[in-house]
Order: C-alpha cells, then sequence, then structure tokens
C-alpha cells in the first residue's frame, strides 16, 4: 500500500499476504467481498479506500471514476508510453475505450483499436483511433503495415481470457486446425464451467489470441501492458517470441486508490469529461436481469450497464 500498489495489500485479503488482490464481486479467491450492484453497500477498510467527491463531479461521472477509468489509467500507465508512441488497444469495451482516451492523455501518437463489435470500433474511433476488425483483417499485418513494418511501441491487453479468434472470412477460414486445437485446450484449463446459468455467459474460444497477437504487433523493445482478467489457472503465453524481442511485461489488477485523485482532478477541470468516453446510450430497460444479458450477448449500444434504482418509478 505504501508503494501505491494498493491492489495487492498484505490484510484485505483473508487468505493471507500471499493470496492477492481482494475485490468485490470477483471468485472464491478473493473471498466474501460481494459485488456492488446495490443501492447499499458495506466497504471494508472504508477509511483508506474511499474518496471525497469535489461538488463539481456529478453521480455520472463519478460512476465511470469508480472503476474502468482507473483500471484504464493503469493500463495506459503501465504500458509506459512516451509522447508520440504508437499504442495497440486490444479490445474496444468500457475499459478498452477509456485505456484510449488514458492513452491520448499520456501523450500517445497514433492509437489503434482492435474489436470487431460495431459500436465498439464507433466508439473507439470518436476517440480518434485507427480502428481494425480483426474478423475482416489480421490485425497484426495491419499494425505492421501502417508502422513501416517496427510494430507498435507499446500494446494493452483489455479483454484477458474471454478472447476469440475470427469468426468469418479469410482469416477465420485460414485458421489452423492445430491453433483451434490448441485454443479448446486452453478453455479446459480456464473455464471449466461454461454458461452455468444457461445462455447467459458465452466465455471466449481463444484465451491465448490477444496475449499472441500483441507480442506480434509490438515493436522490438516495446511494453505490453495486461489488464484483461486471467485465472491462476492460465498457463499459455508465447514467452519465447516476447524474450527474443526483449519485450517488458507489466499486468495486474489495478490500484484504483493510487489513481482515483489524479482522475478527479482531471475531471474538475476539465481536462477530460469521462462521460463523453461512452456517449452512446440505449433505451433504458427495466429489469436489471435483461440489462445485464443485453449487455452480455453485445447488443447495439450496450457498453456498460449503470443501474438506477428507482428511476422508472420518479
Amino acid at each position: 500500500c505504501e508503494s501505491g500498489i494498493q491492489s495487492q495489500c498484505d490484510n484485505a485479503n483473508p487468505n493471507g499476504k500471499n493470496a492477492g488482490t481482494a475485490f468485490f464481486g470477483g471468485p472464491a479467491a478473493t473471498r466474501p467481498f460481494n459485488g456492488l450492484q446495490a443501492e447499499f453497500a458495506r466497504i471494508p477498510f472504508a477509511d483508506a479506500c474511499l474518496v471525497k467527491l469535489p461538488d463539481a463531479v456529478d453521480d455520472d461521472k463519478a460512476i465511470l471514476l469508480s472503476d474502468i477509468f482507473p483500471t484504464a489509467y493503469f493500463a495506459a500507465d503501465i504500458a509506459q508510453i512516451n509522447r508520440g508512441d504508437s499504442v495497440a488497444v486490444f479490445g474496444c469495451g468500457p475499459v478498452g475505450l477509456f485505456a484510449i482516451a488514458s492513452a491520448k492523455l499520456l501523450g500517445a501518437g497514433r492509437i489503434f483499436a482492435i474489436d470487431t463489435i460495431p459500436d465498439r470500433l464507433k466508439a473507439a474511433e470518436a476517440q480518434g483511433a485507427d480502428v481494425i476488425d480483426y474478423n475482416k483483417e489480421d490485425p497484426v499485418a495491419a499494425i505492421q503495415r501502417q508502422t513501416d513494418g517496427v510494430g507498435a511501441r507499446s500494446a494493452i491487453d483489455a479483454v484477458g481470457v474471454d478472447a476469440n479468434h475470427p469468426k468469418f472470412g479469410f482469416f477465420a477460414s485460414w485458421l489452423p486446425s492445430a491453433k483451434k486445437s490448441r485454443h479448446a485446450r486452453e478453455m479446459k484449463e480456464v473455464a471449466l464451467r461454461t454458461r452455468p446459468q444457461g445462455d447467459n455467459w458465452h466465455p471466449g474460444d481463444a484465451p491465448s489470441q490477444v496475449l499472441e497477437w500483441a507480442v506480434q504487433a509490438l515493436a522490438k523493445a516495446g511494453t505490453l501492458s495486461i489488464i484483461g482478467v486471467y485465472p491462476e489457472t492460465a498457463r499459455f503465453f508465447p514467452i519465447g517470441m516476447a524474450m527474443n524481442k526483449n519485450l517488458t511485461l507489466r499486468m495486474g489488477n489495478g490500484p484504483h486508490r493510487k489513481y482515483i485523485p489524479t482522475l478527479l482532478d482531471m475531471v474538475e477541470r476539465g481536462v477530460i469529461d469521462p462521460t463523453q468516453v461512452l456517449r452512446e446510450v440505449p433505451e433504458p430497460i427495466v429489469v436489471a436481469i435483461d440489462a445485464y444479458k443485453a449487455f452480455d450477448q453485445r447488443m447495439p449500444g450496450w457498453i456498460k450497464v449503470k443501474l438506477e434504482p428507482g428511476a422508472m418509478n420518479a
């Protein structure tokens, strides 16, 4: 905590000092801290982790500052971005979109955004990123082509274990059967239970795909920042390729407490408005579970879910 890595606090996780991050709504290893999708919540260590909001920061902005923005800023920070650097952001979900915004705040030059969902690519493009649809072109070849064969200086994995391989077009048909078999073995390691609640959760079918693409797309001596989630059972990484390119690997669960004061100051001064990163607002849904299903199914506009208890009765 004293070194600014509060997400690895020695005391927060009841499993002990070597147990790793304890966070709300996490898996069993993070211990019994329920999620925060509620009107009221019990906050352990509140005196150390809560931050008082200035009057100029309203609730809509504060929600985004509570998790996805500091996670994304952490990703950009550990990506060692220097002014003018090219950056590849894999995944344009809420954290990926804020990683683009954070990379811009840190002075990045050209930013490549890789995904395949149209509204997410549209949101990335609205921030000035060069978008790459991995179902339409090879992201590694596209980045190499647009950097004169050098590659991106930094890459951010904002996808994690739920990565997918191309589903249609030339690149889907070209995918070697050996790679498909390897991805199938990886899925058995990381997703022992698929669809535990019917069709409400669809795990990715290529857990190591983004890691492989990122290492291939990086310039020599580049930096790979990983904030996409991987379980402890994940044992796949192209370490040989990374080693031979002199890559720097940095990763982990974001220490939000370290970054929130800085981001609050930026928002209060008008340097950035986080509500403008997620601009598209879909038609509201009355039932919370239906909203999460819409998000899980990647329905248009559903990039993030915000719950407003009692709003429909107001």
